[in-house]
């Protein structure tokens, strides 16, 4: 196994903590903590996220590997990061949002061989619960407006990105003119969110057959007419409806241990075969917080309704076993040759400055 080396000018640190702070920027000021009034549940997992190329294009010269890892937050801890690798590599971190990834670059012989890069890490994860079981409120954010401190800073950094539009993601025109009706009446923040959360639960489906041509995309303007969608598609359209109305939002990509309804007991170990994703929102009533109206949809399906009123404000905890990445439009570190990355979730590999497919595999080991 190569291990890597990090070698950081004073600049160049500099730039990796106020990125950090950034990512993390959900765990400053006492805004959109954990819900004191309930007991902490807690998942303690092993990862092992492999990436796999057989083959290359004949006559590559260099090939770029990215392989997605964790970051710690407020919500969770990442220890014990290993990365086996036939060739050096190291942890890099991309500017706009601070996710963090392996980056490998191979050349000469090796971009004949077949290249498997794995990586494994683990995983304390907390139960995500900001607001009661039915989205009530029991606590308020303590966030002074006029604060500069560097978390605060990166905070209002971050609430400004959280409301841009992004290549699949538009703000405005009609999605402006829904969220205005969905909302019309309502007098706070938050009970605007609340409204746009059971619009989507309610006008939305899950695509549990996969019959969308562009599943997974998350192309708001195509989900808006199709109506049908999974979690990426669900969430990047009330995305696009609370940013139009001048709520922060972002997505965030993480992996579930099980499927809906959840197995008992959870099984130890298995293999995960595709990623989970839900939505942060801000208020500034109570900060960020999050909502999954996708697994909302899926476990109103499930006849499940207590279920989908928890997950404004809380996350069940099998379905976030870890958080790995969030944002759209993702230009990695180093930066890829091609365009930004809808969203970075999955090993991402370039030969010779042109995407190639690359296989995955990423099991689960519980710990506790």
């Amino acid at each position: 196994m190569v291990m890597c080396r990090f070698v950081f000018g004073a600049a160049s640190l500099a730039v990796l903590v106020l990125f950090a702070v950034i990512a993390l920027a959900d765990d400053v000021c006492h805004c959109g903590g954990q819900n004191k009034d309930v007991p902490t549940r807690t998942l303690t997992t092993r990862f092992t996220y492999k990436a796999i190329l057989p083959e290359l294009p004949a006559g590559t010269k260099a090939l770029d590997l990215w392989l997605p890892i964790p970051s710690d937050s407020q919500w969770q801890t990442v220890r014990d990061v290993q990365v086996s690798s036939p060739y050096p590599h190291r942890i890099t971190q991309e500017q706009k949002f601070g996710n963090r990834m392996v980056y490998v670059r191979v050349t000469g012989q090796g971009t004949r061989d077949k290249l498997e890069v794995a990586v494994s890490f683990i995983v304390e994860r907390k139960e995500v619960r900001v607001l009661g079981d039915n989205g009530q409120v029991n606590k308020t954010c303590s966030c002074s407006p006029n604060c500069n401190c560097p978390h605060c800073q990166a905070d209002k950094n971050l609430r400004q990105l959280s409301l841009q539009p992004e290549t699949l993601v538009p703000v405005g025109g009609r999605f402006l003119t829904i969220a205005t009706e969905v909302t019309q009446g309502k007098q706070t923040n938050l009970e605007r969110i609340r409204a746009l959360f059971e619009h989507v639960v309610a006008t939305m489906q899950y695509d549990y057959k996969r019959e969308s041509p562009k599943l997974g995309e998350g192309d708001v303007a195509f989900i808006c007419d199709f109506r049908k969608g999974n979690c990426s598609d669900l969430h990047s359209y009330l995305i696009s409806l609370a940013r139009s109305i001048g709520i922060p939002a972002y997505l965030e990509y993480g992996f579930a241990l099980a499927g809906i309804p959840l197995p008992e007991p959870l099984p130890k170990e298995g293999k995960i075969s595709g990623y989970h994703c839900w939505t942060w929102v801000y208020d500034e009533q109570v900060g960020w917080f999050p909502v999954d109206a996708s697994d909302a949809r899926r476990w109103l399906d499930a006849n499940r309704p207590e279920v989908k009123d928890f997950l404004f404000g809380n996350l069940v905890l099998e379905r976030s076993a870890v958080a790995v990445s969030r944002g759209r439009d993702i230009v990695l570190n180093p930066p890829q040759k091609g365009k930004p990355l809808n969203y970075f979730i999955y090993p991402y590999a370039e030969a010779d400055g042109q995407s190639v497919k690359v296989n995955w595999e990423l099991t689960y080991q519980l710990l506790q």
